[in-house]
């Protein structure tokens, strides 16, 4: 039994790092619009030319790879089956409702970066949701009042501060970011209360799990448009996710 019970921890902590593979950037973009997001900077600014420091680029060039394959051959499979049995609108309920808990990690940045009237818009959307949209299964705040959310995490802050983005990085699991980020991804995932779930650690796991299967099913597609329209994958998703980052900083 108690081996069994160290299995299943096991299963599910190894399948939660196999499912955030399905993100294209960290925890604080990784919501279910951030990959077509990066497609639009590509599709539209793909000509501009981009100084990126790429120090690491044979390794960052495996991790892409790994990542891919991890993508197709275990992360897309699950989320098309889970994809067959749940409607859209539930799926997307379910995404709306983890965003809403990310609402610590946006005020506090807000607040950081001097933006007063974001955290206030953002207190706003999420006292709205968590009543008027049941616990933030539905973004009443965007379709019934037009409040739309603040996307700020501490990679812009720490931007804010002058800090440079330093050397870019393609992480096994986590994907495409900079040293600059990657901190500021740490510092978000303290405040994210899914990290603090008072369980053992096979419960997180599980939630973090069905919370990225769930959002990979409402993108399945885009990463494979992605990579059909670049002559090199890897340059091209580093392009656009500077070219990404730097339109959040600039708002």
């Amino acid at each position: 039994m108690r081996r069994m019970r160290g299995l299943s921890v096991l299963l599910s902590v190894s399948f939660a790092a196999l499912a955030l593979v399905c993100s294209p950037v960290l925890p604080g973009l990784q919501d279910g619009q951030a990959l077509a997001q990066i497609t639009d900077a590509f599709t539209s600014e793909e000509g501009q030319p981009i100084t990126v420091y790429d120090p690491y680029e044979n390794f960052n060039r495996a991790m892409f790879n790994f990542n891919d394959k991890l993508y197709f051959y275990a992360v897309k499979p699950a989320a098309v089956v889970y994809k067959a049995y749940f409607m859209p609108e539930f799926r997307t309920a379910i995404r709306n409702g983890f965003d809403n808990m990310l609402f610590p990690v946006r005020f506090i940045n807000c607040l950081l970066q001097g933006k007063g009237d974001k955290a206030g818009t953002e207190t706003l959307r999420f006292l709205i949701n968590s009543t008027m949209g049941m616990g933030g299964l539905y973004d009443f705040a965007e379709t019934g009042f037009g409040i739309h959310a603040q996307e700020e995490d501490f990679g812009q802050t720490l931007a804010g501060w002058g800090v440079g983005s330093g050397a870019y990085l393609v992480l096994p699991i986590l994907g495409p970011t900079s040293s600059r980020d990657f901190g500021g991804y740490l510092v978000d995932s303290a405040m994210d209360p899914l990290y603090w779930i008072p369980a053992e650690l096979w419960v997180p796991a599980a939630v973090m799990t069905g919370k990225v299967v769930n959002n990979t099913s409402l993108r399945i597609g885009q990463y494979e448009d992605f990579k059909r329209a670049a002559l090199d994958p890897y340059i091209s998703m580093r392009s656009a996710y500077y070219q990404y980052r730097a339109r959040q900083i600039a708002n």
